[in-house]
């Protein structure tokens, strides 16, 4: 279905609608317009349609289209296919012939602890930081473990990197993000 809306004091823009059986997509024929498309389910899930982009598959059955320029201008509700679901079947448990489990990490180990430290700043959720230094996490460990050193951080690091089975010349962001991915550390750890 092609819809071509026209408002007083706005170019006119033109949109098409193309149903499938299991979505529907929405084309912006208009040179300079752009269409939101909101979610009538949920209003906080909203796409923009830019201009001249053409079979976007819209991920909401029900919808409303509006043009991005004017919130108050007209508004189409569009209906769309209810959702299908996979109809489960209850299988039993395969079990693979080779596992290759990461090893457990031993919690009160020392190297578990310096873990921790390199991670705490990104399970805080501060992201933008760089990671703390060798030196910095022997200081802020130096009350629980007075002999500490930073060349001990360095190889606490590369034993529990080894451990893990991360590349060679993995990096620490990459040691920290995979111990976070993977659920090792974690704030009430």
């Amino acid at each position: 279905m092609d819809l071509r809306i026209k408002i007083e004091g706005v170019t006119s823009f033109d949109a098409r609608i193309s149903a499938t059986p299991e979505f529907w997509t929405l084309s912006n024929l208009s040179a300079d317009a752009s269409i939101t498309v909101m979610n009538m389910d949920d209003w906080y899930q909203y796409v923009l349609v830019e201009p001249r982009r053409m079979s976007m598959p819209v991920p909401f059955e029900v919808a409303q289209i509006e043009l991005t320029a004017l919130p108050d201008g007209p508004k189409l509700a569009v209906f769309g296919h209810e959702p299908q679901y996979y109809a489960a079947q209850v299988r039993p448990p395969t079990t693979c012939a080779t596992t290759s489990r990461r090893p457990l990490l031993d919690r009160e180990a020392t190297y578990y602890t310096v873990l921790k430290e390199l991670s705490k700043d990104r399970l805080n959720g501060i992201m933008e930081t760089s990671l703390p230094t060798s030196a910095e996490i022997a200081e802020r460990l130096s009350p629980t473990h007075r002999t500490i050193t930073s060349r001990a951080v360095d190889a606490h690091i590369k034993y529990v990197s080894d451990k893990l089975r991360l590349p060679k010349g993995a990096n620490r962001d990459a040691l920290v993000a995979f111990a976070i991915r993977s659920s090792l550390v974690s704030l009430h750890s």
